[in-house]
């Protein structure tokens, strides 16, 4: 997760997908979605960017889709996602347009969004983890040493890292990181836990042996001045916390 969240996105169009077909569909059907039903609660996302939101078997899953489904299920519609380019998101143009109705999209809540979106109360408060090997030797940030840690480039991980004065490695991406670590280029990652849990949980021989809370909090992120959206949400969102499905979604999603 970038610093904060992605600073660019992997996906340079826009484009509609049913609730079953998520993503740049190619299906005539999908394409033929361009015009949402009323009855649809349209939700802007950028993946993959597991575990909130990337595809499996063409669809887009992931906590914040789940989510998406709770808060259309308590408004009597149905989910209907928009692939979008994240700096749209961020920057309010897609809510702006009219192609969404919210935002979900692992978005960090920060005071230059908040300029041109309102955000739903927190969902989710995305801590720094350091991730490394049982035998590893290392404890903490602070008993890294001269280790080398590996970092997703542009990610919050990253800039936390390098604020601790640590010898860092960038990757682009998750895959390549994690597989340095298995393999010794690295000794330990800096993460969010939202994504580093999922490895832990994964490989036995992994453990998250530090979390840090850098008050990095996700919101859902609404049109400015739409009340009507934003008071559905947290209804929504007071709701889940309340009755336990976060911490349900938190155990399906991410292992926590």
């Amino acid at each position: 997760m970038p610093a904060p969240r992605r600073t660019a996105s992997a996906v340079a169009a826009v484009c509609v997908a049913t609730v079953v077909l998520a993503g740049c569909g190619s299906s005539p059907q999908d394409r033929a979605q361009q015009s949402p039903s009323p009855e649809a609660f349209r939700v802007c996302t950028n993946s993959p960017y597991a575990p909130f939101e990337f595809e499996r078997d063409g669809e887009t899953v992931g906590f914040d889709m789940s989510l998406g489904h709770e808060i259309a299920r308590d408004m009597g519609r149905t989910l209907t996602v928009v692939q979008a380019d994240f700096h749209t998101l961020e920057s309010g143009e897609a809510l702006n347009e009219g192609r969404c109705d919210a935002a979900i999209s692992g978005m960090t809540i920060t005071e230059r969004r908040r300029e041109v979106v309102d955000f739903s109360q927190p969902y989710f408060n995305d801590q720094i983890a350091l991730l490394t090997t049982r035998g590893s030797g290392i404890t903490s940030f602070s008993s890294v040493g001269t280790k080398t840690v590996g970092v997703q480039h542009a990610t919050s991980g990253e800039k936390y890292a390098r604020d601790k004065k640590l010898k860092v490695r960038e990757f682009e991406d998750l895959d390549r990181m994690f597989s340095a670590l298995q393999g010794g280029q690295v000794k330990a990652v800096s993460g969010n836990i939202s994504t580093l849990s999922q490895e832990a949980k994964k490989r036995p021989e992994l453990r998250l042996v530090q979390t840090v809370d850098t008050n990095e909090n996700l919101g859902i992120a609404v049109k400015k001045g739409n009340t009507a959206v934003l008071d559905a949400v947290n209804r929504t969102l007071d709701r889940v916390t309340k009755d336990g499905t976060v911490d349900r979604l938190r155990q399906e999603w991410m292992g926590m």
